[in-house]
């Protein structure tokens, strides 16, 4: 009989495969390109812990690879490519954010990783973060720069804010 509990940290390796690829993309200025491969980073985000909430093969290694990925996919990917789709990157605000951002989300990360899961979220969760700024930089360029890093700066704070986040995802699997 086979094993299939290798799916879910395949799906991870190919979340962080998608966001590494989505920052190589912001480098060579390919902007739309690297917003789609976060939002493909998100779509492995989602299998991954379904997959293994459904195949009973959640892990600790799981849990910590899942963070490292989102750190990729859904902290630096998405920030870097605002920075460099939107803002001038040699501003000092919108580097400032960009750092502050992938600091926060991975505060964020880690103190899941300790708090373990519940029915909610304490904090925005990096993958919505990561999201909403893919999001926005495939569908507008016309904010002004202090707004986006306003934006970039607001969710960051609510990435490690107290602030309570519904969590989908045993709502997706019935035990």
């Amino acid at each position: 009989m086979m094993k299939w509990s290798f799916i879910p940290s395949l799906c991870t390796v190919l979340n962080l495969a998608a966001g590494t690829v989505s920052l190589l993309l912001t480098i060579h200025e390919h902007y739309r390109l690297a917003a789609l491969m976060i939002l493909f980073a998100a779509l492995f985000d989602v299998f991954d812990g379904l997959l293994a909430r459904l195949l009973h093969c959640t892990s600790e290694f799981g849990k910590q690879l899942d963070s490292l990925a989102d750190l990729i996919s859904f902290g630096a990917a998405p920030v870097f490519l605002v920075l460099f789709d939107q803002l001038d990157p040699r501003s000092g605000s919108g580097s400032v954010a960009a750092v502050l951002f992938v600091i926060c989300g991975a505060l964020r990360l880690a103190r899941f990783n300790v708090t373990g899961t519940s029915a909610g979220f304490t904090g925005m969760p990096i993958t919505a973060a990561g999201t909403v700024l893919a999001l926005l930089s495939l569908i507008t360029h016309s904010l002004q720069p202090t707004l986006l890093i306003a934006l970039i700066a607001l969710l960051s704070f609510l990435m490690i804010s107290r602030i309570p986040f519904p969590s989908f995802k045993n709502k997706m699997v019935r035990k």
